[in-house]
């Protein structure tokens, strides 16, 4: 059901945006404090260990889950602390283009449902495994098991890089909700097909 609402929600953000003559933003507003002077800060060496990482992406649920515990769980404040500075610039920049052409981003972004961090699962959510693997000296894949607060399972693939000193999450990747390439490959596709750009935000390794 959730797969079926967040297409139904990109469908009719791309709708509006055509029947408003297409109307997008050039660059986005990105925030000094969200773009690193380097991408790959300098990192102390017990950052590049697999044990960091998870200490990491289970930090982020803590978070998350602390957020439920008092009421509301913000995904913009979740992404400002553990997502990597192109993620945000990139987030920013359909942002910018859709408040601009529609007067609300919720549609595309899906800050009510929260799909890239939740695995389409509710809160609180219990980590029951995190298996991490460096696939470089400063880019990781994260394999997160769930358990939910109905005992039901859930699974999320996510890639990371180092930037200011800790672990950031460059890609949330759950093939059921969002396809071959994952949130960040949707975001892209979007910003190439609607002339959105997004040129000055450093690219992750190994793009162009």
């Amino acid at each position: 059901m959730k797969k079926v609402l967040f297409t139904i929600a990109i469908v009719a953000a791309v709708t509006t945006m055509v029947s408003c003559g297409n109307k997008t933003a050039k660059g986005g507003d990105i925030d000094s404090t969200e773009v690193a002077d380097s991408i790959v800060a300098t990192a102390p060496a017990e950052l590049w260990t697999v044990e960091a990482v998870e200490a990491q992406v289970r930090k982020m649920y803590d978070r998350l889950n602390d957020m439920d515990k008092n009421g509301i769980v913000n995904i913009r404040q979740l992404e400002d602390e553990f997502c990597t500075s192109y993620y945000l610039g990139l987030r920013n920049a359909i942002s910018k283009s859709l408040t601009e052409a529609m007067g609300d981003d919720h549609m595309f972004l899906g800050d009510e449902e929260g799909y890239r961090f939740f695995a389409g699962m509710g809160t609180p959510l219990e980590i029951e495994t995190v298996k991490a693997d460096l696939l470089t000296g400063d880019m990781a894949q994260a394999q997160v098991r769930f358990k939910g607060a109905d005992e039901e399972n859930g699974f999320m693939w996510m890639e990371l890089d180092i930037e200011n000193g800790q672990w950031r999450v460059k890609n949330f990747d759950q093939p059921e909700a969002f396809g071959p390439g994952g949130y960040l490959k949707i975001m892209q596709d979007f910003a190439g097909e609607h002339g959105i750009s997004y040129e000055g935000i450093p690219s992750p390794k190994g793009e162009d």
